[in-house]
């Protein structure tokens, strides 16, 4: 991931929180196996039988400067909208005592998908109170819904970056060798300018052999046929704190943001 997203040591950071249990899962080639379509729109709260509730390491490391957690008490759920919740506090990080502890949180599925089709309805990182609430994006904030395995064999991505308000990013990594952090030739992304922090939207992708097609709203918006993955890989919404001049922006301390999820849905190809 470069500059313009996450970057190496965020890639790190998520490998190393989800441990054995997704980065270091052996994933088989191939995402064309059938599995079943499934759709959540929560309004039983989260079936923790479907989806973990993270809580452990989040992107955005650096050292003496920022450290990120994901908490499951930054989870909640309330007439079937999903919130995911960030703050910023300043606190010891290694051996700096005013640095910037970020708290954020991240839900996944437990089980990997292949091709197909992913959609969810989310409104992107803000200060709003309430799903349907006024609220603004502040720095230090990323806010995304994706589909990740094994240090980015597989990865695509919907991806807000508060350091630019304005833009969205749809984004794919192929890393052709998971024991090693994957290169900027790894990544394919198309930068959008769209709002997607003031209301809800819809989020789609679709992944088929050789091409991913993105849409928001029903409209379409790229098709990349570089570096497409095969892999199959855990659909995952995260939300979580950046203290950087690059992808996130400094942060924003003292300020709490949230980003609201609707539904979530996956049709597998024919």
């Amino acid at each position: 991931m470069g500059q313009h997203k996450t970057g190496v040591q965020s890639r790190g950071a998520l490998f190393l929180m989800l441990g054995g249990l997704l980065a270091g899962a052996a994933v088989a080639a191939g995402a064309g196996k059938p599995s079943s379509a499934w759709t959540d729109n929560f309004t039983n709260g989260i079936d923790k039988s479907f989806w973990v509730i993270a809580n452990g390491g989040a992107p955005g490391y650096i050292p003496d400067v920022h450290k990120g957690y994901y908490q499951p008490n930054d989870v909640s759920v309330a007439n079937g909208i999903v919130t995911l919740r960030l703050t910023q506090e300043y606190g010891t990080v290694d051996t700096n005592p005013s640095g910037v502890i970020s708290r954020g949180a991240l839900l996944y599925s437990r089980k990997t998908y292949g091709y197909g089709t992913y959609q969810w309805r989310m409104r992107m990182s803000s200060t709003a109170t309430s799903p349907t609430g006024a609220g603004t994006p502040v720095p230090g904030s990323v806010s995304a819904g994706f589909n990740y395995v094994n240090n980015s064999q597989t990865e695509i991505d919907f991806e807000f970056s508060a350091l630019n308000p304005s833009w969205l990013f749809l984004v794919n990594w192929l890393n052709p060798t998971p024991s090693s952090d994957p290169t900027d030739y790894n990544e394919t992304y198309t930068t959008l300018t769209f709002d997607s922090t003031r209301a809800f939207h819809t989020y789609k992708y679709v992944w088929q052999p050789g091409q991913i097609t993105y849409y928001i709203d029903d409209v379409l918006k790229g098709s990349h046929t570089s570096n497409v993955p095969t892999a199959p890989a855990y659909f995952m919404i995260n939300h979580w704190g950046t203290n950087s001049n690059n992808w996130g922006g400094a942060a924003t301390v003292g300020t709490t943001r949230y980003a609201y999820i609707d539904w979530v849905s996956y049709t597998p190809l024919p």
